[in-house]
């Protein structure tokens, strides 16, 4: 494939992007796109998997977060953004053709353009990780709306929840989210009366043996029947301590009362698993 500079140009535009570090990037990526070989054909299979396969390929994506893996160490890093930039125009049409409101299509943009900028310059990444990559992709093909406090993704006849990154977890504000997003499901994702399914560090059970009963997190764990899923550690890391990996557990920040808990019990060895949660039928069936 060949990249347009023009078109990476208008996508950050409307995205709303007007750093010329930033682009400049993009432009060194897009060149080394057009002119090597190998990373032109390793970068039509990314997009077609994130754009064009309607199959769920995508989800295979998740289990390749490392760059090396998906793209080979010698190709050129911001592949990630420019990937994401490449989808502007589909998702334009994908938000017409669901008569989003200016509203939403203001919301979803701006949830794109988070995931092109929030691992550079508030992570201070050297790029955008794959995960994000994948995130941008789910709003591009309009595969997740958000109500309130949650998001919403329609997995074949159910729903995963997702919990976007920032504002506190307030019980009332995810139910009144769980609530309202009935109606918008049947409306955007074409599903009437499904199981909602969650999977999070969240809903870890040893998380919540540990904590005050009383906290938003335990209050938002009792919504669900929950069993253990995958080693959590990587989550706890990136959405408890906001780093990526770590190899001395003692360096760990301790700003917070569950960074000190989880600090603690991580220098015991302590095994964290995520929590595989399914919302319990008097939330499902709340009217």
């Amino acid at each position: 494939m060949q990249v347009d500079y023009i078109e990476i140009d208008k996508a950050l535009d409307y995205y709303g992007i007007y750093d010329e570090k930033y682009k400049n990037k993009c432009y060194k990526c897009i060149e080394d796109i057009n002119t090597i070989s190998d990373f032109n054909t390793k970068s039509e299979e990314v997009y077609n998997i994130l754009y064009t396969n309607k199959s769920s390929s995508i989800y295979t994506l998740w289990k390749k977060q490392d760059m090396i893996e998906l793209f080979g160490e010698q190709y050129n890093s911001f592949i990630t953004s420019v990937l994401v930039l490449l989808g502007y125009k589909l998702h334009e049409n994908n938000m017409i053709n669901k008569n989003y409101s200016d509203t939403q299509k203001m919301l979803y943009k701006k949830r794109v353009t988070e995931t092109l900028t929030n691992d550079i310059y508030i992570k201070k990444l050297k790029n955008i990780r794959v995960s994000q990559m994948i995130w941008a992709a789910y709003f591009i093909n309009t595969k997740l709306i958000e109500v309130g406090r949650l998001q919403y993704e329609r997995r074949e006849n159910y729903i995963k929840i997702h919990i976007p990154y920032g504002d506190k977890l307030e019980i009332g504000e995810v139910l009144n989210s769980i609530k309202d997003s009935k109606t918008e499901i049947k409306r955007y994702l074409k599903l009437e009366n499904p199981e909602y399914h969650c999977d999070s560090w969240l809903l870890s059970n040893q998380i919540n043996k540990m904590i005050d009963s009383n906290s938003n997190i335990a209050k938002f764990y009792k919504l669900f029947e929950v069993k253990d899923g995958e080693d959590a550690k990587k989550d706890i890391l990136n959405f408890i301590f906001n780093i990526q990996e770590c190899d001395n557990y003692n360096t760990l920040v301790e700003n917070t009362t569950l960074q000190k808990l989880l600090k603690q019990q991580l220098l015991q060895n302590k095994e964290f698993r995520i929590g595989c949660g399914k919302l319990k039928n008097e939330y499902l069936n709340d009217k």
